[in-house]
């Protein structure tokens, strides 16, 4: 027991890593590692994009093509099954949000940080869908039914309205940085106890069955979990001015 408890001291987690620093009209811009990794996402879903969306054809003619289709149909189906054909506009949206989050998460089969355990990245997106479902709220209901939702069905649900506007977006971004994050934690902690006690293929075999949950599963799932929550949110803000 002693010595699992030795081996737990050494064991640490850090926050995202400084990647760099310059100075700005005499200001000391900091770069974090996420945003680092970010960069590095966008570059692989951009040349990945740029790959499937050139010379597109009226008629498919090619795999690649087929692929690319299959994908736009199936994010213009999620939006149109969980929000409505009104809303297809958020198609780009919740399309670009569904695969930077997966790439995001996968980052760390790269030997990087993902981005998605850092609460400041997945906050950010949270909090784009807090301005959304705000400005889906004017724009279907004014200024009145703006001001209007927050005393419905009755007057005395006032704080509980405000209250849980704030609370959708935080407990979006917890659940999503904490199930990366908790992942992270745990795969790091099996490679540290596999690699200290040296059981040879078990060394590998576990880890990997484990990397392909957290990883790979987990990845997709938290992605799904995101946008599905985003465009439910964004849909169910409507309001009228009656």
């Amino acid at each position: 027991m002693s010595d699992m408890m030795r081996l737990m001291d050494e064991f640490t987690v850090e926050g995202p890593l400084l990647s760099g620093k310059f100075d700005l009209f005499g200001f000391q811009v900091e770069i974090a590692e996420s945003v680092v990794v970010q960069l590095v996402v966008m570059v692989i879903l951009g040349v990945l994009f740029f790959i499937l969306g050139r010379n597109l054809k009226v008629e498919p003619t090619s795999k690649r093509q087929m692929a690319a289709e299959y994908i736009v149909g199936f994010f213009s189906g999620m939006v149109k099954d969980t929000m409505g054909e009104k809303y297809k506009n958020y198609t780009p949206y919740i399309g670009a949000l569904f695969c930077f989050s997966i790439i995001s998460s996968l980052m760390g089969l790269l030997g990087l940080r993902a981005p998605t355990a850092d609460l400041s990245v997945v906050g950010t997106w949270a909090a784009v869908t807090f301005v959304l479902t705000i400005i889906n709220k004017f724009k279907t209901g004014g200024v009145k039914g703006y001001l209007k939702s927050f005393i419905e069905p009755m007057p005395f649900m006032l704080p509980f309205n405000i209250i849980g506007d704030i609370a959708n977006p935080v407990a979006q971004a917890l659940r999503h940085f904490a199930n990366i994050l908790a992942g992270m934690v745990i795969g790091g902690l099996v490679y540290y106890a596999l690699g200290q006690f040296a059981l040879g293929l078990f060394s590998i075999g576990i880890p990997a069955v484990l990397s392909l949950y957290f990883d790979l599963f987990s990845s997709f799932i938290q992605a799904y979990i995101f946008v599905t929550l985003t465009m439910a949110y964004v849909a169910m803000a409507e309001c009228g001015d009656d």
